[in-house]
């Protein structure tokens, strides 16, 4: 092979990778005109024909974007524990409770017609019918 022979195939070589360039620059405009630079990354990311160094550093410019930061969150309602009460004094309280309840319970009578009759008499607390 001659020298100018070589030339010819550097020339023919070199005008096939400015031609793949500039179809690649196209390319690339095409794509992205008017897109976002989210949209233009996302794609360049997902480009399978593309080195991977160059898909890696569009990926990493895309994931905060996909995938949101997990951050703290405050509860969302301000809850505040009760105060600890013994067993014993509770179940005290809510007898104390219990008896003033039935201290201040009142009858009713409910008649044919619907009606209710409060009466006076307090409520004997045994459930039986005083009548």
């Amino acid at each position: 092979m001659t020298g100018a022979e070589k030339i010819e195939l550097l020339r023919a070589k070199l005008q096939e990778v400015v031609d793949e360039n500039d179809r690649l620059r196209a390319e690339l405009a095409r794509t992205t005109e008017g897109a976002s630079a989210y949209a233009t990354l996302s794609d360049i990311h997902r480009n399978r024909e593309l080195p991977a160094a160059v898909r890696a550093k569009a990926a990493s410019a895309c994931l905060p974007h996909e995938m949101p930061r997990l951050e703290s969150v405050p509860p969302p309602m301000d809850l505040v524990a009760e105060p600890y009460v013994p067993l014993a004094e509770l179940v005290e309280q809510r007898r104390a409770r219990c008896d003033q309840m039935e201290r201040e319970a009142r009858q009713i009578r409910v008649l044919p017609n619907g009606q209710v009759l409060l009466l006076d008499e307090p409520y004997g607390g045994n459930g039986g019918d005083q009548t």
